[in-house]
């Protein structure tokens, strides 16, 4: 196999991982969103703030509105994993 051959002659192991899974994938897509709120300018935040309320309101809860919308930011809400 090519992979022990390259081990053998580096005298190294390459540690063996699998492919990412989709809530990896979608944690670090997350964690990316998360990142990059530093980069709204807070004056227009307060143009959303209908918006939040709205959300808050229909969800009746911060939380779940905020992960509802972090969901679909992501790119991952319409199917469950």
């Amino acid at each position: 196999m090519l992979i022990n051959n390259i081990e053998a002659r580096a005298g190294i192991k390459f540690e063996k991982i699998g492919v990412p899974q989709p809530e990896e994938v979608i944690k670090s897509s997350s964690r990316d969103i998360i990142k990059n709120l530093d980069q709204v300018n807070m004056d227009l935040a307060g143009i959303f703030k209908d918006a939040a309320e709205e959300l808050i309101a229909k969800y009746k809860d911060p939380k779940q509105a905020l992960c509802v919308t972090l969901a679909y930011l992501s790119g991952h809400y319409k199917t469950a994993l």
